[in-house]
């Protein structure tokens, strides 16, 4: 009688293959922000402009990041998940840059929406089981917090500075949480009761 032997565990992603998957999200947040905040004009369309390239800048960074992750790894499969929609909203922004702002505002809400409410959600479920999991409440509600914005303003403009003000903020935010995660598993590592760090300081 042969007893079969339980699926190995997921490999645990690296601290360093978190932080770039952090970082490389963060980047065309940075980016796109800085070029809202530092543009005097906002018309419709280049709300439409920065939407679309920041919901595609956002998908390759979260694609690529998402792959240096193990196949098991949570994060992964929220990274991926997040492409998906930055690229739909993305991809339409920019092929619908004419349908006006009213357009405009429901497309920032729906990214937001189901971006910050999916995050939202994967956070709090694996709270305190995945490293991440704290920052993705934070980031999860602020974009949600962007997509009840989208129902307030009425202008081009309004709608262009809160999506810069959201996009560096979040991206800074990505980029501290990118270097604390890995901060924060090298610490871990070495305070763990019978670690190597803890006998080359012990007493005896």
């Amino acid at each position: 009688m042969s007893i079969d032997s339980p699926p190995p565990a997921p490999a645990a992603a690296s601290p360093a293959a978190q932080r770039g998957a952090l970082v490389l999200r963060a980047l065309p947040l940075i980016v796109v922000g800085l070029v809202i905040t530092f543009t005097k004009e906002y018309p419709t369309s280049f709300g439409f402009v920065m939407l679309g390239v920041l919901g595609l800048a956002s998908a390759a960074g979260l694609v690529i990041g998402a792959l240096r992750l193990p196949a098991g790894d949570a994060l992964r499969g929220l990274h991926l998940g997040l492409a998906v929609v930055a690229t739909v909203v993305g991809g339409l922004a920019l092929a619908l840059s004419s349908f006006g702002l009213a357009f405009l505002l429901l497309l920032v809400g729906a990214y937001a929406a189901f971006g910050g409410v999916g995050e939202l959600v994967w956070g709090i479920r694996r709270r305190g089981a995945h490293p991440i999991a704290r920052d993705a409440i934070v980031i999860g509600a602020a974009t949600a917090l962007l997509a009840l914005i989208a129902t307030l303003v009425g202008d081009p403009r309004s709608a262009a500075g809160f999506l810069g003000a959201y996009a560096i903020i979040a991206g800074v935010f990505l980029v501290i949480a990118g270097i604390s995660v890995g901060g924060t598993a090298d610490g871990a590592t070495d305070s763990t009761p019978g670690t190597t760090a803890d006998k080359e300081h012990s007493p005896s």
